[in-house]
């Protein structure tokens, strides 16, 4: 019984941050987009911790100061460092090749905030979707796969959005 209860919270907390992604990249400025990400972040933390999946939950803790950073800060500098530091957190947490593919997801993700704006910034954030989404599948997160779902969704729209 306690492990089913674990179980659900840890799936609450997937469903808490598909809940702070839907309203995340269908943000038009930039700013906001990144508002809401610090609170998918947070929640994912938690979700990959209970779940079991340490690298993942590490990447999300990495993104969530990244993205702090990024709110006062866009240096090219702070994005090569974050990524040198996201492939050696990665490297030490290494379980199976599947931790491989949240330090990919985050790479592009920290790519996407440093070095890029508007419609490329939301098609680096698709490349990293399918990334999460391909490790959420594996370990059965359900509110990843709803998340990274959401996602590539969601950016696609708004890149038509600002096509206009």
């Amino acid at each position: 019984m306690e492990n089913n209860f674990g179980s659900l919270v840890a799936q609450g907390f997937g469903l808490l941050a598909f809940v702070f992604g839907l309203v995340t990249f269908l943000q038009k400025n930039d700013d906001k987009l990144k508002l809401y990400m610090l609170c998918l972040f947070a929640s994912q933390v938690i979700h990959f911790y209970l779940m079991g999946a340490a690298t993942a939950s590490a990447a999300n803790l990495l993104n969530l100061i990244r993205t702090f950073i990024s709110l006062k800060y866009n240096k090219v500098w702070l994005g090569v460092i974050f990524i040198v530091i996201n492939i050696a957190w990665g490297a030490y947490l290494y379980q199976s090749p599947l931790s491989i593919l949240p330090i990919l997801g985050s790479c592009f993700g920290t790519f996407s905030i440093f070095f890029l704006q508007g419609i490329r910034m939301r098609l680096a954030f698709i490349f990293g979707a399918i990334c999460w989404l391909t490790h959420n599948a594996m370990i059965l997160s359900i509110g990843g796969i709803l998340l990274e779902t959401i996602v590539i969704l969601g950016n696609l729209v708004t890149i038509m959005r600002l096509r206009k």
